[in-house]
């Protein structure tokens, strides 16, 4: 089966609101439902490329993240009536990998979500079960060496990102509602040279439709300034508002999606990654690992 191109999957992320996965096709010859249903309660969906719906990019050796959803009966997911925590089990070929709970995240007016953290020591294909959710939900976890999508523990990408007074083509260099956003003074190249950490948002505010991706920028926004010796810089995919063409933060860190956000330390070293969805607490506490 062909997997989607990056521009397919980015243009399927701004033109389909609500959608439960990432549109596309993965790179095997097994389709996967949506979503796992249960006759009663609530089930497991995903809100991140499980590897049967798009591309898989969870990789074996480092901490990798993914967060899930809550399907309601009706298929639709659960914002009201959400639990604050779900308890689950992360196994492979009926080996467990992972146990513990999830708590429940998300900003209000968005759909709650459940970042699942882990770190799988091999690859393969896994599930995700949780006590009366259904049945298990499954996805896949590649080698390191078959993705360019940067990881923990790996040096940040440079990028000359556009900026206020060079914005090298990009127009707009900045979809937030309220003008341009305070992340485009200098470059992500300039950024890494501080010798402090640095935070590389990669969002379009205008375009994510998707129900989780949620106010990434705002939320950025209200945690820098109290965020000592840290330079934020946001880059939007697109070069134009056509949506054909792509910049090339997209093609330096491979991304099929949007938002994402990569912390790294004064060193340069990335701490922390947050790709799909994310809110204040997550941010933060990527903000603590990269300042700490």
């Amino acid at each position: 089966m062909q997997q989607p191109g990056r521009r397919q999957v980015l243009a399927g992320l701004a033109g389909v609101a609500g959608a439960l996965v990432l549109p596309g096709c993965g790179g095997g010859s097994t389709t996967a439902p949506t979503t796992t249903m249960a006759s009663d309660g609530f089930t497991l969906g995903a809100r991140f490329a499980d590897g049967y719906r798009a591309p898989a990019v969870l990789a074996a050796g480092s901490r990798q993240r993914a967060p899930f959803i809550l399907i309601a009966s009706d298929g639709w997911p659960v914002v009201e009536g959400a639990p604050d925590t779900i308890d689950v089990t992360v196994t492979r070929a009926g080996v467990v990998a992972h146990e513990g709970s999830i708590d429940r995240h998300g900003e209000p007016g968005v759909t709650p979500y459940y970042p699942l953290v882990f770190t799988p020591e091999v690859p393969g294909d896994f599930e995700l079960s949780g006590a009366g959710l259904g049945n298990p939900y499954p996805f896949r976890v590649i080698e390191r060496s078959a993705t360019q999508l940067v990881q923990v523990g790996d040096p940040m990408r440079g990028v000359d990102t556009p900026t206020v007074d060079h914005p090298l083509g990009v127009d707009p260099i900045c979809t937030w509602h309220d003008g341009t956003c305070p992340f485009h003074e200098v470059t992500l190249t300039e950024a890494l040279a501080t010798g402090g950490s640095t935070a590389l948002l990669v969002s379009t505010p205008r375009y994510c439709q998707t129900d989780v991706c949620g106010p990434a920028l705002e939320v950025l926004m209200s945690l820098t300034p109290g965020t000592s010796g840290l330079t934020a810089v946001h880059a939007e995919p697109w070069m134009n508002e056509n949506l054909k063409e792509l910049t090339p933060v997209i093609g330096a860190y491979a991304l099929d999606f949007e938002p994402s956000l990569v912390v790294a330390d004064g060193d340069g070293i990335i701490r922390d990654i947050l790709h799909f969805a994310m809110d204040t607490k997550e941010v933060r506490l990527a903000l603590r690992r990269a300042t700490a």
